[in-house]
């Protein structure tokens, strides 16, 4: 059986609304998606660049606590 994350479409945190975004890639494996908060789309635009020039891999996911 799968399980699935749910995430709310936003959120408030410290009184400002965090919205969620999407963005997407490709590999040789195929198309890909996942998804992030961010402010507004223009900080989600940078929120993406520093995923670019960050990322780092962690692992797989096993498990989600709630």
């Amino acid at each position: 059986m799968t399980k699935s994350v749910t995430m709310p479409l936003s959120v408030e945190v410290d009184g400002r609304t965090w919205h969620l975004f999407s963005f997407r890639w490709t590999s040789p494996d195929g198309e890909f998606s996942t998804c992030f908060y961010a402010l507004s789309q223009d900080h989600a635009m940078l929120v993406i660049d520093e995923i670019k020039e960050t990322a780092a891999f962690d692992g797989q996911v096993v498990e989600v606590f709630e």
